[in-house]
């Protein structure tokens, strides 16, 4: 359910728990995945590219079992694979949940050899419809410019962008700056 100012009553939109799109599962992290995600956050082609934090198997264990579960609970961020039958592409997010504005932003990435393949598409749609179809309102979406296949996934998604938030992300051990593209619910 939406936020009604009007009752001071933010939204009831939690993160999903699982999300299926065609023959994609798009699931919460558990630890049987961790090591075979780990290497993404070392590759600056992938998690470079994501703003994913260069951090190793241990310390994402460590992630999922004490930070991941506050954050979640806190709206802050939901970390999800994108699993298809068995066989792990890559991930997205949601995070920056705003409960009385109705907005939750996404993020995604995917293995070198899952590009290209309309999966990212896919994926984010589905976090997108569903994010919509639970109250959400509007989505947002931080890339750099320079990250012209990201923003291919976003225009084919309806995405709009809205403008530039000067050094706003992470990328090559400096702060870039990030366009911001939005999507907002039909009817809204």
């Amino acid at each position: 359910m939406s936020s009604d100012r009007d009752r001071l009553q933010l939204s009831s939109y939690s993160f999903p728990d699982e999300l299926q799109v065609d023959d994609l599962v798009i699931r919460g992290v558990i630890d049987d995945d961790i090591d075979t995600i780990a290497p993404a956050f070392m590759d600056p082609a992938v998690g470079g590219e994501a703003g994913l934090p260069a951090v190793g198997p241990e310390m994402l264990r460590r992630a999922l079992q004490h930070q991941i579960p506050q954050m979640r609970a806190e709206g802050a961020m939901a970390p999800y694979v994108i699993d298809q039958g068995g066989v792990l592409l890559g991930g997205t997010t949601l995070h920056h949940l705003d409960a009385m504005r109705d907005t939750v932003e996404v993020g995604y990435w995917l293995i070198v050899e899952a590009r290209g393949r309309g999966v990212a598409t896919r994926a984010v749609g589905a976090m997108v419809d569903d994010a919509f179809a639970r109250g959400i309102l509007r989505v947002e979406a931080h890339v750099r410019p320079e990250n012209t296949a990201s923003v291919r996934v976003l225009e084919r998604l309806g995405f709009e962008r809205e403008g530039t938030k000067r050094k706003l992300l992470r990328h090559g051990g400096r702060r870039v700056d990030a366009d911001l593209f939005a999507r907002v619910a039909p009817g809204a």
